[in-house]
C-alpha cells in the first residue's frame, strides 16, 4: 500500500474513533457563557479561556447550572461500556422498566461520585464535572477513561490527573492526551498556585506513567472497538512509531470567588453583564501574568495548556449546593 494512502487512512480512522466517542454539548452555551478576549499568556503554549454564568434578575444563574450539569454525572463518572450496556438492555424494556434502569444508572453514578470524593478526601466539589464538560464541549476532546470509577479502590494509584481526554492533532496526525486538573479556591491566586503544583507533579515521568498505565489497563471500558483500543495503546507505547505523534497537554479549570459580583449593585439590567465582562477581563490580565510566573517558577515550559477561568460568587456555596443536588448529605 502507498505510504501516503496508508497515512491518510490512519488519520481517517483516528477521526472516526474520536467522533464515535464525542457528544454534542454545545447547548451548554445557554448556561456557561464565553468571554471573548485578546488576553495572552507570555508562555505561548498556554491558551487563556474564560467563562461565566448568565445573569437573571441581577444574579448569576448558579442554581440553573447545577440543576442541569448534575444530569451529566453518568457521562462523567461511569465508563462508556457500563452506559452502553444499559442502552442495549433498555432497548427491550417497557417504558416503566426503561425509566427505572436509567434512574438506577444515575443513582449509581451519584453514589460512585460521592464514594470516590470521600476516598480521596475531597469534599464533593463539582469542578471536575464542569471541567469534563468544558473539555468535551470547547476542546471537542472526549473522555477516554472515567477515572472516577477507579478512585473507589484504595489500592488503585489514581492520584494523578482529574480526567483523561483525547483529541486528534492535525499537526502530527496523532493524538493529544489532555490530563485534566480542576481547582476551585476562594482566591484566583490560590487556585492557580494549586493547579500549577498539581500539573508539575503530574508531568513527572513516574506520575504520568501511572495515568498512561491506567489507560492501557482499562482501555476495554472505553466503548471502543478492539481495533481502536489497539490504536490508542500504540500512542502510549514508547517502542511504537506512533509514540512520537502523542502530545501530552493539560486542561485546567480555575474556579474562584470573584469580587466583581459585588461591584454590580448600581448597574441596571441593560449594562450589568457588560460591566461584569469588563471586570472579569481586568482580573484575567493580572491572572495571566501571575500564571506565567507560576509556570516559570515550577519549571514548566514547552507544555501545551488550556486554562479555563470561571468566577463564582462563592466556591464554598457552590460545593454545598452541588452536594445537595446529588444527594450528598454531610
Amino acid at each position: 500500500m502507498d505510504k501516503q494512502l496508508e497515512e491518510e487512512e490512519d488519520k481517517a480512522r483516528l477521526d472516526q474513533m474520536i467522533a464515535s466517542m464525542s457528544n454534542d454539548f454545545s447547548h451548554l452555551k445557554a448556561l456557561i457563557k464565553t468571554l471573548e478576549h485578546t488576553i495572552q499568556c507570555t508562555d505561548k503554549n498556554v491558551q487563556i479561556r474564560a467563562h461565566y454564568l448568565p445573569f437573571r434578575n441581577g444574579k448569576p444563574c448558579t442554581g440553573e447550572l447545577l440543576d442541569n450539569i448534575r444530569g451529566y454525572i453518568c457521562n462523567f463518572a461511569m465508563s462508556r461500556s457500563e452506559i452502553d450496556l444499559v442502552h442495549k438492555s433498555a432497548a427491550t424494556f417497557s417504558p416503566q422498566q426503561m425509566m427505572i434502569a436509567y434512574n438506577k444508572l444515575r443513582d449509581d453514578a451519584a453514589d460512585l461520585f460521592i464514594k470516590a470524593q470521600k476516598s480521596t478526601s475531597r469534599n464533593g466539589e463539582c469542578g471536575e464535572l464542569i471541567l469534563y464538560l468544558l473539555i468535551e464541549w470547547i476542546l471537542e476532546a472526549p473522555q477516554i477513561l472515567a477515572k472516577m470509577s477507579l478512585k473507589t479502590s484504595g489500592q488503585m494509584p489514581v492520584h494523578g490527573s482529574d480526567g483523561i481526554h483525547v483529541e486528534c492533532d492535525p499537526a502530527t496526525d496523532g493524538l493529544i492526551f489532555f490530563w485534566g486538573e480542576a481547582k476551585f479556591h476562594a482566591t484566583i491566586s490560590g487556585a492557580m498556585s494549586s493547579a500549577v503544583t498539581s500539573i508539575s507533579s503530574t508531568l513527572k515521568y513516574d506520575k504520568l506513567k501511572e495515568d498512561i498505565n491506567l489507560v492501557r489497563r482499562y482501555i476495554s471500558f472505553s466503548g471502543l472497538s478492539p481495533g481502536d483500543q489497539t490504536k490508542v495503546v500504540e500512542f502510549l507505547d514508547p517502542l511504537s512509531q506512533q509514540y512520537q505523534k502523542k502530545t501530552d497537554a493539560s486542561a485546567c479549570l480555575i474556579g474562584f470567588d470573584f469580587d466583581g459580583f459585588a461591584k454590580l449593585k448600581d448597574c441596571d439590567s441593560a449594562t450589568l453583564e457588560l460591566r461584569f465582562r469588563e471586570l472579569l477581563e481586568e482580573a484575567l490580565k493580572s491572572a495571566a501574568a501571575s500564571l506565567a510566573s507560576n509556570l516559570e517558577a515550577a519549571g514548566i515550559s514547552h507544555h501545551r495548556m488550556e486554562v479555563f477561568f470561571i468566577p463564582v460568587p462563592s466556591v464554598e456555596d457552590l460545593r454545598i449546593e452541588f452536594q445537595n443536588r446529588i444527594g450528598w448529605k454531610s
